[in-house]
Protein backbone atom coordinates (compact mmCIF):
# COMPACT_ATOMS: atom_id res chain seq x y z
CA UNK A 1 0.00 0.00 0.00
CA UNK A 2 1.21 3.45 -0.77
CA UNK A 3 1.36 6.26 1.71
CA UNK A 4 -1.45 8.16 -0.06
CA UNK A 5 -3.81 5.21 0.33
CA UNK A 6 -2.79 4.92 4.00
CA UNK A 7 -3.56 8.59 4.48
CA UNK A 8 -6.93 8.20 2.78
CA UNK A 9 -7.69 5.23 5.01
CA UNK A 10 -6.80 7.26 8.09
CA UNK A 11 -8.99 10.15 6.94
CA UNK A 12 -11.88 7.78 6.29
CA UNK A 13 -11.47 6.18 9.74
CA UNK A 14 -11.53 9.61 11.37
CA UNK A 15 -14.65 10.56 9.43
CA UNK A 16 -16.38 7.33 10.45
CA UNK A 17 -15.47 7.90 14.10
CA UNK A 18 -16.80 11.48 13.97
CA UNK A 19 -20.03 10.36 12.34
CA UNK A 20 -20.41 7.57 14.89
CA UNK A 21 -20.07 10.09 17.70
CA UNK A 22 -22.61 12.40 16.07
CA UNK A 23 -24.99 9.47 15.64
CA UNK A 24 -24.66 8.51 19.30
CA UNK A 25 -25.45 12.08 20.37
CA UNK A 26 -28.47 12.20 18.05
CA UNK A 27 -29.78 8.88 19.39
CA UNK A 28 -29.41 10.08 22.98
CA UNK A 29 -31.32 13.28 22.15
CA UNK A 30 -34.05 11.21 20.47
CA UNK A 31 -34.29 8.96 23.53
CA UNK A 32 -34.70 12.02 25.78
CA UNK A 33 -37.47 13.42 23.60
CA UNK A 34 -39.28 10.08 23.45
CA UNK A 35 -38.91 9.59 27.21
CA UNK A 36 -40.43 13.03 27.88
CA UNK A 37 -43.28 12.43 25.42
CA UNK A 38 -44.39 9.28 27.26
CA UNK A 39 -43.64 10.41 30.80
CA UNK A 40 -46.97 10.84 32.62
CA UNK A 41 -45.29 12.90 35.36
CA UNK A 42 -44.38 15.55 32.80
CA UNK A 43 -47.97 15.84 31.59
CA UNK A 44 -49.41 15.89 35.11
CA UNK A 45 -46.90 18.47 36.34
CA UNK A 46 -47.67 20.73 33.40
CA UNK A 47 -51.43 20.84 34.17
CA UNK A 48 -52.09 19.49 37.68
CA UNK A 49 -55.54 21.05 38.12
CA UNK A 50 -56.78 19.60 34.85
CA UNK A 51 -55.60 16.12 35.83
CA UNK A 52 -57.12 16.47 39.32
CA UNK A 53 -60.46 17.49 37.83
CA UNK A 54 -60.27 14.64 35.32
CA UNK A 55 -59.49 12.12 38.05
CA UNK A 56 -62.41 13.44 40.10
CA UNK A 57 -64.80 13.17 37.14
CA UNK A 58 -63.69 9.63 36.31
CA UNK A 59 -64.06 8.64 39.96
CA UNK A 60 -67.53 10.20 40.15
CA UNK A 61 -68.54 8.47 36.92
CA UNK A 62 -67.28 5.09 38.11
CA UNK A 63 -68.79 5.56 41.56
CA UNK A 64 -72.14 6.64 40.14
CA UNK A 65 -72.66 3.63 37.91
CA UNK A 66 -75.17 1.07 39.10
CA UNK A 67 -74.51 -2.57 38.43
Amino acid sequence: MSSSSDQRLDVLRELVEEQETELQVAVEELEDVARRAFDARHWIQSRPFLWTAGAFLVGAWLGGRRI
